[in-house]
């Protein structure tokens, strides 16, 4: 690849600063940076190093042959100056391919025994990627920009597609089921060397060796179909699992994604039509409080309660659910729960119910009245009751409604808005033609050519989307077919201020 145009490299100003002249006028992680930046620059205008591939065998006097193989530093080079890091795992991946650094060595050269270790060694998986590890491997692969690197970390980061542990970046489970959808449905277009070509290919637009409208005409021919065909048969693949369906016994589970979460389900449906949540058979009542009632009665209504499964973890619901809408909190082993006689009675004027303790869907406790939604009763902690709760009656809670995010504009805002005026702009003879005016705003244009297009029923009826052009509007458009998303681009070439 050569130099990314208009990315100036992070260099020392002038040479005649050097690090230990301008060290007291530099806080010391100021000068560890700046020694960094020095180093890496006088190392980046020297020569190779050069390494000697070397493989020992190495007899002892009892007549065992041992090996060894590594390199041998022929000539420092530029390592005499600066030497990088390896990121996390690197050592341990050159050591495992032969990498080690070895001392000289020479035919028939005594060496004298220092230390014997046994040592049993597995071969590892490959680890995370690291940012800085991630960056060399779009590097390698020719995806991005020096430019575009931070931007990459950060948005798979405040996605959610991934999470940093220890420096590590791990996918998550909304990454990874984003990931095999994709892979799934746009094969092409996840192909790890497509975004590498079309770097290339822009780059050749810049060269000026490459037609830019060909370029983008030739992604749009097979990019399109693509969408068209995801938009009515795209699906998040099933996960395959190694766990025996309990019903049938005879067919393995599949992870099956449905709306915002997965389920698992027998790999023989419909013939076996088991379904269960995905906590239901990874739950362990040895991770819950081990005192705790399980065969409790409901508390609203004193019907047997069923162990249940939701977003939020496990609980215990009424087996009278959707009539009886009790539910009961399983508190986790080592966690504070309260009993029936630690909470007190509800203080609303006119209610019967006691508060309990419940769980917000942040995993911190709060405590509402045993009759909500009836009673609108609710603290973070018991001391609130007294001051919060004087001579309340007995009230239904009410939902709050959700404001959009543009109901706080004023009227004046609005008006504003609906009164802006558009460019006038001047259509061309053949837009004329079709939307039979001279001067026209953009929207205005948008929608006369719309309403031809629907008036001469121009849209292919086995593809909406697909424009069919009469003689006249061939004259706008061309006389082949176009997708509707390409008509913008035609009106702006028919459209001069």
């Amino acid at each position: 690849k050569t130099a990314q145009e208009a990315h100036e490299a992070i260099r020392p100003t002038s040479l005649s600063r050097d690090p230990e002249k301008i060290k007291m006028h530099l806080t010391p992680d100021q000068y560890k940076l700046y020694l960094l930046i020095w180093r890496r620059f006088i190392a980046s205008q020297m020569n190779p190093a050069i390494y000697d591939t070397v493989s020992a065998e190495i007899a002892t006097d009892q007549g065992l042959i041992l090996r060894a193989s590594g390199s041998v530093v022929k000539f420092n080079g530029y390592l005499a100056a600066y030497e990088e890091k390896h990121d996390t795992g690197s050592i341990e991946e050159d050591e495992e391919k032969g990498g080690k650094t070895l001392p000289p060595l020479e035919k028939n050269m005594p060496l004298n025994l220092l230390e014997v270790s046994a040592t049993q060694s597995f071969t590892k998986p490959p680890p995370h990627f690291t940012e800085a590890s991630l960056v060399k491997e779009l590097e390698k692969l020719g995806i991005g920009r020096p430019s575009t690197y931070a931007a990459i970390m950060n948005k798979i980061q405040s996605r959610d597609y991934t999470i940093k542990e220890g420096g590590a970046l791990k996918p998550t489970e909304l990454g990874k089921i984003i990931c095999a959808m994709l892979e799934e449905n746009f094969p092409p277009i996840m192909d790890v060397t497509f975004t590498a070509q079309m770097e290339d290919q822009l780059e050749q637009v810049a060269e000026h060796n490459k037609n830019w409208k060909e370029l983008i005409r030739n992604f749009w021919k097979d990019f399109i179909p693509l969408v068209e065909k995801a938009e009515k048969e795209a699906v998040v693949p099933k996960v395959d699992t190694d766990i025996t369906c309990p019903k049938c016994e005879q067919h393995q589970l599949q992870k099956i994604w449905s709306r915002n979460k997965y389920f698992y389900g027998c790999s023989n449906y419909p013939t076996c039509d088991y379904t269960a949540p995905i906590e239901a058979l990874t739950f362990n009542k040895e991770d819950y409080d081990p005192n705790f009632p399980w065969d409790q009665p409901c508390p609203h209504c004193g019907s047997p309660m069923i162990l249940r499964h939701g977003r939020f973890g496990a609980f215990l619901g009424c087996s009278k659910y959707p009539e009886c809408k009790g539910i009961v909190n399983i508190p986790k082993k080592g966690e504070k729960t309260y009993s029936s006689e630690e909470l007190p009675a509800c203080p609303a004027v006119g209610c019967d119910g006691k508060l309990a303790a419940r769980k917000s869907r942040f995993g911190k406790t709060f405590f509402s009245c045993s009759n909500y939604p009836d009673c609108d009763v609710i603290v973070s902690t018991l001391d609130q009751l007294k001051e919060k709760y004087v001579d309340h009656l007995k009230t239904p809670y009410i939902k709050k409604a959700r404001r959009g995010k543009g109901s706080k504009k004023s009227m004046t805002q609005e008006k504003k808005k609906r009164t802006m005026t558009q460019p006038t702009y001047k259509a061309s003879k053949e837009l004329q033609a079709v939307v039979g005016q001279g001067e026209i705003t953009r929207p205005e244009a948008t929608k006369k050519i719309w309403d031809y297009i629907k008036a001469k029923h121009l849209q292919d009826p086995a593809n909406k989307r697909r424009i069919l052009p009469d003689t006249l509007l061939a004259k706008v458009i061309g006389s082949e077919p176009i997708d509707m998303m390409k008509l913008s681009g035609f009106l702006s070439k028919h459209l001069k201020k």
